[in-house]
């Protein structure tokens, strides 16, 4: 039997709790919604997230018709779901290396999650004008017949994980932890094998094509109990590094990787809690993140 979608997460403020849906729509950005919102430090304009600040977590998030609602620290703040841009101050901010178009979402924003972490910050929203292309391994203008983007997500728009691969890491776990501690948009059950995901290459979902771009490398993000926002100083990282430091490429040699990053091959479409992934494509070779652009689905030279 094929594997099917037995979870959906979207996280509408990077490093925010999760919010579990039972279907989504596809936007530019991946899963509707997903990622689209950002706490910074206002004195630097880069991002605040959870491997620093691990209570962020634990900030509840809701979609009530047109708006968001967190719930943190016993407060309730409301912002719009999709802010009209034209009436917020511009901002531009650093997620990584790259320089993004924001909209300020004001004071009362700045005020909730300033009292909540406990540092100055601010909450923007990504500016729908600015272009965020994604290009190591992913498709492009020629394949799909636009160049994928992304939001505040931190490489790709949608990130894909199975339960029979969070079961086998918790064999070499003393406390066992969960696919949200891996932050994906979809979980999938009734794979053959752990971390069979890995493997895939061209997927369709109900109807629309999924690129299998790559491995998601890991740093120490799920050592955050997503259910107390405690964090462990050690695990599971340290035993991640030990076996699943399976891919020899430029940008991920040093890393654990779990998961695997996917682009869709359109901006609208839909997915639902217990749609079939009808596997088209299997990777030829061995993947190896290479950290040049384009797509292919053949092994990647990789110089020692």
């Amino acid at each position: 039997m094929a594997p099917v979608i037995s979870k959906i997460y979207i996280y509408p403020i990077k490093s925010c709790k999760a919010l579990e849906l039972t279907e989504s729509q596809l936007s530019k950005y991946g899963l509707l919604h997903d990622r689209v919102f950002l706490v910074i430090d206002p004195a630097t304009n880069k991002q605040r997230t959870m491997r620093e600040l691990p209570m962020m977590s634990q900030a509840e998030q809701k979609i009530e018709g047109d708006k968001l609602v967190i719930n943190a620290g016993g407060k309730t703040l409301t912002v719009p779901l999709v802010p009209e841009i034209s009436k917020y101050e511009a901002r531009t901010v650093t997620v990584w290396k790259d320089s993004l178009e924001t909209v300020d979402l004001g004071e009362e924003a700045a005020q909730f999650f300033t009292e909540y972490l406990g540092v100055p910050s601010r909450l923007v929203f990504k500016s729908p004008n600015h272009k965020r292309p994604v290009v190591e391994h992913a498709p492009g203008v020629n394949e799909i017949g636009f160049v994928p983007e992304t939001a505040f997500a931190d490489n790709f728009p949608i990130l894909c994980l199975s339960e029979e691969s969070v079961k086998d890491i918790n064999t070499h776990l003393a406390n066992p932890i969960g696919a949200l501690n891996f932050r994906p948009n979809i979980v999938v059950s009734g794979v053959s094998k752990p971390f069979e995901e890995d493997e895939w290459c061209l997927v369709d979902i109900n109807g629309l094509t999924y690129y299998f771009t790559c491995r998601c490398t890991r740093c120490d993000m799920p050592n955050v109990d997503p259910a107390t926002g405690n964090k462990d100083k050690f695990q599971p990282q340290k035993t991640l590094q030990s076996i699943r430091r399976v891919d020899k490429g430029k940008a991920a040699k040093w890393n654990a990787c779990v998961g695997i990053n996917a682009v869709p091959s359109a901006h609208t479409g839909i997915i639902h809690v217990g749609d079939a992934l009808d596997v088209k494509q299997v990777f030829e070779g061995e993947r190896q993140r290479s950290g040049q652009p384009g797509w292919t689905t053949k092994a990647v030279e990789v110089a020692a």
